[in-house]
């Protein structure tokens, strides 16, 4: 089944307006990524905020368009390096058992497939918090592969 969906997101200025056509079925993970991730790591009673911190050195007023280029230019993920990207959706969430709980999320088309991508701008040290996740699969499968 080939699905066509049209995006358009308008966060503060920032605006995504784009075309994707998929055929891959739709079920509940693939259809909301951000939804899921964010269950998924309230779920997991904080355990997913250890780790190394990863940081972008931008401002708080770039915009999610530069922090997340700034990201792609930095960070090796597992398959390697992004080369292309497209930003798919941007949403603030909350995530329990985190403190301060409210991040930016955006779901992101990549060379090397669907990615989910957490921010927080970090006030006490003027950067960019950020961890990216692989939309199409859940946090428990992530850690322990």
């Amino acid at each position: 089944m080939k699905l066509t969906l049209s995006i358009l997101l308008t966060v503060a200025d920032f605006t995504v307006s784009t075309a994707i056509n998929a055929t891959e079925p739709t079920t509940t993970k693939t259809s909301n990524p951000i939804a899921h991730l964010v269950a998924d790591l309230s779920s997991s009673h904080g355990l997913w905020i250890n780790g190394m911190d990863q940081v972008v050195n931008l401002p708080k007023t770039a915009s999610i368009e530069q922090v997340i280029e700034q990201v792609f230019q930095t960070a090796r993920l597992e398959k390697g390096w992004v080369t292309s990207y497209t930003i798919l959706k941007i949403r603030q969430v909350h995530i329990q058992v985190s403190t301060p709980d409210l991040y930016t999320a955006v779901l992101v088309r990549t060379t090397l497939g669907k990615k989910a991508v957490l921010l927080r701008y970090q006030e006490r040290f003027g950067s960019w918090w950020y961890r990216v996740y692989d939309a199409n699969r859940t946090y428990y499968e992530k850690i322990s592969a």
